[in-house]
């Protein structure tokens, strides 16, 4: 893509202002065109030549951020699922540091298998309402399939404070996952999508591409949808540069909507596994290791085996 039609969509009022929002007291990485001759792969950068993490903190920020490395021709800005009490050269990745989080459903599809990526939103959402989440999360077209956020602050502060953010973000999203795998798989089976899944990647370091960035690969924006008329989006006609339609009321949510249902998740689920710390450890085991365990019971007993049904 050329780098004058980049700079031109980075320098729209809109698009600075939604990425400002969405990248607030977040890390950000920049993915460039350029590539890293040793790694032979593009290059992402995560600091300032001073060594300070990158931080957008207010909408200008956007297109000063493209224009300053743009020998290397930036093209794609995320955010990572985290927010930060602060951002300098030293304590980043301290989980201490961490002020909230946002946990994320990542969809990954194909962009011909929309019908699939659809229903299996329209799933998500059903599953994230019937535990209490109705206004507080957001729906964003990532490429070829979509991310669901829930807001950093959906959750509230004292339980943030109480539990640590990662540990919350990610049992919710374990949680929601094991609770529609099934519904998940029959989705996979009925439209044949057979690269549909739908992955948990709360870390650490964890970067979502911003709404409104230029996808990292093929000329698409990361538009957010309306999830009131889903059905009327078309990955093909309205994500493209110049003509995208995007749903600017995704940054509502209500403080504290998330609470209850990451109180559940975090009991079930049992908190971020990867911690360094001696964690709380989970009551039950993943869903993958339960179907394991029944299918070793039925080939122990020589009785047929009743799964059937492909698992992500």
């Amino acid at each position: 893509m050329d780098f004058k039609e980049i700079l031109m969509h980075y320098s729209n009022s809109l698009v600075q202002s939604e990425i400002a929002f969405f990248c607030k007291e977040k890390w950000i990485g920049l993915h460039c065109e350029a590539i890293n001759k040793n790694e032979k792969k593009k290059i992402l950068i995560r600091y300032f030549k001073s060594g300070k993490p990158l931080q957008i903190t207010q909408p200008l920020d956007v297109k000063n951020l493209i224009l300053s490395f743009s020998r290397l021709r930036p093209r794609t800005i995320y955010a990572t699922a985290n927010v930060y009490k602060q951002l300098n050269k030293n304590g980043a990745l301290e989980y201490s540091n961490l002020k909230a989080c946002m946990p994320t459903w990542d969809i990954d599809n194909t962009i011909e298998r929309w019908d699939a990526t659809l229903q299996t939103i329209l799933e998500l959402i059903s599953m994230l309402e019937s535990n209490g989440v109705k206004k507080s999360f957001f729906i964003k077209f990532s490429g070829r399939g979509a991310h669901i956020h829930i807001h950093p602050y959906a959750i509230s502060s004292e339980l943030q404070a109480k539990y640590n953010p990662l540990s919350l973000a990610w049992s919710i999203v374990e949680y929601i996952r094991e609770k529609t795998a099934e519904k998940i798989a029959e989705i996979a089976l009925k439209f044949k999508a057979e690269s549909l899944s739908v992955d948990n990647e709360i870390d650490i370091q964890r970067l979502f591409v911003a709404p409104l960035s230029i996808h990292r690969e093929i000329p698409k924006v990361s538009v957010c949808l309306n999830p009131n008329k889903l059905e009327n989006f078309n990955p093909f006609e309205d994500a493209n540069l110049n003509r995208f339609k995007h749903f600017e009321s995704w940054k509502n949510y209500v403080i504290g909507e998330a609470d209850e249902l990451a109180l559940k998740a975090y009991n079930y689920i049992g908190g971020y596994p990867y911690f360094k710390t001696k964690n709380k450890r989970r009551k039950h085991p993943p869903l993958d290791k339960q179907i394991l365990k029944l299918i070793q019971l039925n080939s122990e007993k020589q009785a047929p085996l009743k799964i059937n049904k492909r698992i992500i």
